[in-house]
């Protein structure tokens, strides 16, 4: 692809969608959030290509959080992120030639890093447990899913173990790469993550991002 990619993968409720939006309307860039186009690219799976997109696509929410295993909601979970992630890349290929904000769970390290040319960035966002269990419970739209399950209090914790143990993947995955991990544990602001996000890419010295980096450290 002829374009400058900066990626900002990581797990869910890290903030990494806020930090996103706010880098490429700052810099005037366009944003790819992966999980505005999941529907569309439902539309286009087949059971035997895309096996876990599909099989999650025909399940209940009880069948997501409640009856199965933690273990098995994680395989089946990084299989669709895995699935999508083609239809990402063929999203991006078809778009303009100019620079873009990828951001996602689906941008696995072991995916993305093969693909990172001179000029892209890429960085991963993860929340400590504590903080993504507090951030999930303020979600309204949460609620409506647990409901429909046979228990919601055991599918809430079932989904954020899931999401823990995600979590530890991507620094595990990073970590063996060499990319840059930003953890969000609560300890800092989202304008002092916003300031590593800048410093890490190379942006923002010249408006006082690199100084509002220096000061968050």
């Amino acid at each position: 692809m002829n374009k400058q990619i900066y990626w900002i993968g990581g797990s869910a409720c890290a903030g990494k969608s806020t930090l996103a939006g706010r880098f490429a309307e700052k810099y005037n860039m366009a944003l790819y959030a992966c999980d505005e186009h999941y529907e569309d690219h439902l539309q286009r799976i087949t059971g035997r290509a895309q096996s876990a997109m599909y099989r999650v696509s025909q399940m209940t929410m009880n069948e997501v959080f409640f009856t199965r295993d933690v273990a098995e909601q994680l395989d089946t979970y990084i299989w669709c992120l895995r699935e999508d992630f083609s239809y990402v890349l063929s999203d991006l290929a078809g778009s303009g030639d100019g620079p873009v904000v990828v951001e996602g769970n689906q941008l696995l390290p072991a995916l993305v890093a093969p693909l990172l040319k001179p000029m892209d960035k890429a960085i991963w966002v993860v929340p400590a447990e504590p903080f993504q269990r507090e951030q999930y419970s303020k979600r309204e739209w949460i609620h409506g899913i647990l409901q429909a399950t046979e228990n919601p209090e055991l599918s809430f914790n079932n989904w954020m173990k899931r999401d823990a143990l995600f979590a530890e993947r991507i620094r595990s995955e990073a970590g063996k790469r060499k990319r840059k991990v930003l953890e969000a544990d609560g300890s800092r602001t989202l304008e002092q993550n916003f300031a590593e996000l800048e410093r890490w890419f190379g942006l923002g010295a010249a408006d006082g991002g690199e100084e509002a980096a220096d000061a968050a450290e």
